[in-house]
């Protein structure tokens, strides 16, 4: 094949080759454009450039390719029913301390590239910009995108994508990501907050090279986002797991809306301050019922002082939120400790308040280093001092839903039994403990039986 009008560009991210096919040959065959059909083309030098955005748009604009590379030298906020289009190849320039900000009705950025034709946003000759940030019911869809060394704004994690919902579920789906990479992020490459959300179709999201001492992970997001997570990489970072937040919504805290948790390749992180609390359900009596799925492989690591709350109230009602951690032997979930060095009596260990529903499964669980003091005062036919344990129940449950797991390195017991009620169920048989240095599992009140005088010390059952 003949190749007429040779082009040699020299771009930011290196030397890109533009070659023009004698236009008296056919295209070549088993191109990406389909059986026969000629390949995508790619990006060619513009010549229309560079412009310049500064301020509000009050109107809808399409940043062009051709008018590339598109320099924003003043913050740009879209105002109220205004889209904006960046075309497939444009690149925009943000000088320090801007960024690009959609937060009003009907407002949306509209990013579209394709994988021969991507959108690139980048610093100013290398300037550290702010972000691209969504406040619902703004909307950003960005598809083949690469963003690099943002983050410069510190009141949004020093993040490069930043979203904000209604701080309300359903989680609002402001930023929909689709073959989008983030580099070199001053802090997180995607904050989520306020009961934000990736849209559905958000798939294929890398963030690399990113994170700081302050905000060393690659995505941080508050409960209601969890179930919305692509597909992707995130890994190369300061610390490679993904932050949770102990945020809330509808004025109450923990997760209010069903959600999956799926593995991701790295690690969850919760909580980035002491006694910070992951919820499951709004709490309280008549609250709706909310359930957190968990997949075989997930590992959970809790900053220490932090608890996991299945119903965070104590009382004779139905829980406000369930559990299911459903691991395999070869891929079990692994609740533990955020720590550098893990020790017993790190983190809280998980917490059943109310009447656990029947819903609850845990089999194949590690649960390690819990039996930090959880302040509480249950019940018990032991001789205790405590009742800090890796699982508590200050109800009984209908069954012993805890079956093949392992509870090691616990300061406390291993499940604390803590209610007046039956004598089971039995949480020992089918499962395994390790370095417990209280109970294997308490022993509860009766109910209409007294305890024996003394009361038996542990291990008795």
């Amino acid at each position: 094949m003949a190749l007429r009008n040779v082009v040699v560009t020299i771009t930011a991210t290196g030397v890109m080759f533009l070659a023009a096919c004698d236009p008296g040959e056919p295209p070549p065959a088993g191109g990406s454009g389909g059986a026969g059909g000629a390949a995508e083309p790619q990006c060619g030098a513009p010549s229309g450039g560079p412009t310049l955005h500064e301020g509000d748009l009050d109107e809808s604009e399409t940043w062009t390719a051709e008018g590339s590379p598109h320099i924003v030298g003043f913050p740009v906020r879209l105002r109220a029913g205004v889209t904006l289009t960046i075309e497939p190849c444009a690149e925009v320039l943000l000088e320090e301390d801007t960024g690009i900000s959609v937060m009003d009705e009907g407002a949306e950025l509209r990013a579209e590239g394709t994988e021969a034709r991507p959108i690139a946003f980048r610093g100013s000759e290398g300037a550290r910009w702010n972000d691209v940030h969504v406040a619902w019911p703004g909307k950003a869809t960005l598809r083949h995108v690469a963003l690099e060394g943002g983050g410069g704004d510190r009141f949004h994690a020093n993040a490069t994508l930043s979203a904000y919902g209604g701080s309300v579920t359903p989680a609002a789906p402001a930023l929909l990501v689709d073959h989008v990479t983030v580099r070199g992020s001053l802090g997180a490459g995607v904050l989520l907050l306020r009961a934000s959300s990736f849209a559905e179709g958000s798939t294929d999201l890398v963030i690399t090279e990113s994170g700081s001492d302050e905000h060393p992970y690659p995505l941080e997001l508050g409960e209601q986002a969890l179930d919305s997570i692509p597909v992707g990489v995130y890994t190369g970072n300061r610390k490679d797991e993904i932050l949770i937040q102990d945020e809330g919504a509808n004025q109450a805290s923990g997760l209010q809306q069903d959600t999956t948790l799926r593995d991701h390749g790295v690690p969850y992180h919760f909580g980035d301050w002491r006694d910070a609390r992951f919820n499951i359900g709004a709490g309280g009596e008549g609250a709706p019922l909310t359930t957190l799925t968990i997949e075989p492989g997930v590992t959970i690591r809790f900053e220490p002082g932090n608890f996991f709350q299945i119903e965070h109230f104590t009382g004779e009602f139905a829980a406000s939120g369930a559990l299911r951690a459903l691991g395999t032997p070869e891929r079990p979930i692994v609740f533990t400790s955020a720590a550098e060095s893990p020790a017993p009596g790190d983190w809280g260990g998980l917490w059943y308040g109310g009447i656990p529903r029947e819903e609850n499964v845990l089999e194949n669980v590690i649960i390690e280093y819990a039996g930090y003091d959880c302040g509480c005062i249950l019940l018990s036919c032991n001789d205790l001092s405590t009742f800090n344990g890796a699982v508590i129940f200050s109800q009984p449950p209908s069954s012993a839903f805890l079956q093949g797991s392992t509870i090691r390195h616990v300061a406390g017991h291993g499940v604390t039994r803590g209610w007046n009620g039956t004598a089971g169920p039995d949480f020992v048989t089918g499962n395994t403990f390790e370095d417990v240095s209280g109970c294997e599992q308490t022993r509860p009140w009766v109910e209409g039986q007294s305890c024996p005088d003394p009361k038996p010390p542990c291990p008795e059952g």
